[in-house]
């Protein structure tokens, strides 16, 4: 049997595999095929959870000014922090005293004038995109209704004075537009959660000057009613995890309803999701190396590396502080040194891009950034080979049985 017999066989079976491919999986192919890919390595760092806190948190902000501005990308610009902003604290003491009143709440323009204030400095400096997260990260009337029982998964909320890690309280008080007090959870009445919407984007605009155009669900839980008071109040951007969760099983468990969200995906609303791919909460245990892993398979797909890491990171113990900064500087300058076409960027200018590929307009200093630039035609067959290599196991179990993995990877380096 001739070499040329055996390696015309081979391309023969190696396109009816993809031909079977193409038949069972169709519409999973054209999908990511129209999917957005983007020629630059954009780094966008997404950040929940900041907003009311004790005096020390303006210095642990600062320092954290201090590492994003040191880093600088292909144009000159200094990494970004998209920062989801928490507006409001409970005061549960008052609320115990006063139960025949409403829920008091300490807001962070009013109660936190301080750490308020850093806020505002470090948008002046460019580093610093603060967005919606909630009115506050949890559900506040259920809480007070914990409170006056005196339920134990709210007594140290209770008893420590300036009480601010308001995420350590049990994970599932923690939704926002659902009401986990108690389990299976249940989501808030629509004219509920638009009342919720409304009040914080009020107040966003009042802290901060300008209005919120992206937000993410505290906890990852909303649903198909809080898009809707979002669309109302024009917020186009919804950051995700790359799911949706409604609620909160008995266990405690999440429910999950859409799931495999990519970038670009569209609601009915025609709001964008944005996706996390890349993972740095290293007081969880999720390090730098593992997180700079997922940035550079991120670009292998042309898509930008979207790094999630919570505000606890750095406010918690001086040591955990100087941990996460270190990491994050290791992060930066891994990026900085590798990509020759690094561009940071803040969530809310990648969703307008996908929505209109027009300037990048920082929307906390107003300065304007270069667009960014779509693949399109066959230079996107690499990255898309890549994407479906790295996410869908039935797909590359086949392409390494068949061999298909060997034509696929020629073919993507030669497109």
């Amino acid at each position: 049997m001739s070499l040329t017999f055996i390696i015309i066989a081979l391309l023969f079976f190696w396109l009816a595999v993809a031909l079977l491919l193409w038949l069972a999986r169709r519409d999973l192919l054209k999908k990511t095929w129209r999917e957005p890919y983007i020629r630059e390595k954009v780094v966008v760092i997404e950040s929940d959870d900041w907003g009311p806190g004790g005096d020390f948190h303006a210095d642990r902000l600062l320092r954290l000014v201090d590492v994003l501005s040191s880093y600088k990308d292909s144009l000159g610009r200094p990494a970004v922090l998209t920062a989801d902003m928490v507006l409001t604290v409970p005061d549960l003491k008052q609320t115990v005293t006063t139960p025949d009143q409403p829920l008091k709440r300490n807001t962070l323009n009013r109660d936190f004038p301080i750490v308020h204030q850093a806020f505002l400095n470090a948008m002046q400096v460019g580093v610093f995109v603060p967005q919606l997260h909630g009115l506050e990260h949890l559900y506040g009337e259920g809480l007070k209704k914990l409170a006056e029982k005196n339920d134990p998964r709210v007594q140290i909320a209770m008893q420590t004075e300036h009480w601010w890690d308001w995420e350590s309280l049990d994970s599932p008080l923690q939704g926002h537009y659902v009401d986990g007090t108690s389990l299976p959870s249940k989501p808030l009445e629509a004219d509920m959660q638009q009342e919720i919407v409304d009040n914080a984007t009020h107040l966003f605009e009042q802290c901060f000057g300008f209005p919120t155009a992206s937000t993410v669900a505290p906890c990852y839980l909303w649903v198909d009613d809080t898009e809707k008071a979002w669309a109302d109040k024009k917020i186009r951007i919804i950051q995700t995890a790359g799911y949706r969760c409604p609620g909160r099983k008995e266990d405690g468990s999440y429910i999950q309803d859409r799931q495999e969200a990519r970038p670009g995906d569209c609601n009915a609303l025609g709001q964008i999701y944005l996706v996390r791919n890349a993972m740095y909460e290293p007081v969880d245990g999720r390090r730098e190396n593992e997180c700079i892993r997922q940035i550079e398979q991120a670009y292998s797909q042309a898509s930008p590396a979207t790094i999630s890491t919570h505000r606890y990171n750095y406010t918690r113990t001086e040591d955990e502080c100087e941990m996460s900064l270190t990491g994050l500087q290791n992060i930066l300058n891994h990026c900085t040194k590798k990509y020759k076409d690094l561009r940071f960027v803040s969530s809310v200018e990648l969703g307008l891009w996908l929505l209109e590929q027009g300037s990048l307009i920082n929307p906390a200093d107003k300065t304007t950034w270069p667009s960014l630039t779509a693949i399109t035609g066959l230079k996107k067959t690499g990255p898309f080979l890549n994407r479906l290599w790295y996410r869908h196991q039935k797909i590359r179990l086949i392409a390494i049985i068949t061999g298909l993995v060997v034509p696929a990877g020629l073919l993507a380096r030669i497109l």
